[in-house]
């Protein structure tokens, strides 16, 4: 659960709120749609189940889909939710990038702090160093 909250999290501090309202506004149209105009999906439900498995690329089959309307709908779907989860996927990877970057740049500039006063360390605080600079070669 904490990782959706930290998900969650991260596409609020992207400004990504309002394309995820636009995609299961997208998502919800879509489903009406089928619902309206395919009425042997037989319910709302099934509609949101099958744009569910359009969008998830499952595709069970449990929901064949006779209408050409039904397959278009389907389609664009999944053109757009392909486009919505890349982008959720790199912005999610560029905060995690971010991250590591920002932790190896303070790891850095403790090590230079301490480099600049070398002679104030103890002996087990140069070994401590010594043997992050070593760990940082291999």
């Amino acid at each position: 659960m904490f990782r959706l909250r930290m998900i969650g999290k991260i596409i609020r501090q992207a400004g990504l709120g309002h394309i995820t309202v636009v995609f299961l506004t997208i998502f919800l149209l879509c489903a009406l749609v089928i619902w309206l105009g395919y009425p042997q999906v037989g319910g709302l439900g099934n509609a949101l189940w099958l744009c569910f498995q359009s969008v998830t690329t499952i595709g069970f089959g449990d929901l064949p889909t006779h209408s050409a309307l039904c397959r278009v709908v389907l389609v664009l779907l999944s053109v757009v939710s392909v486009f919505y989860l890349a982008v959720i996927t790199g912005v999610v990877v560029a905060y995690c990038n971010q991250l590591i970057q920002d932790q190896a740049g303070r790891s850095i500039a403790k090590v230079q702090d301490q480099l600049e006063h070398l002679d104030q360390l103890s002996p087990e605080e140069l070994r401590e160093l010594s043997a992050r600079i070593r760990s940082w070669k291999a």
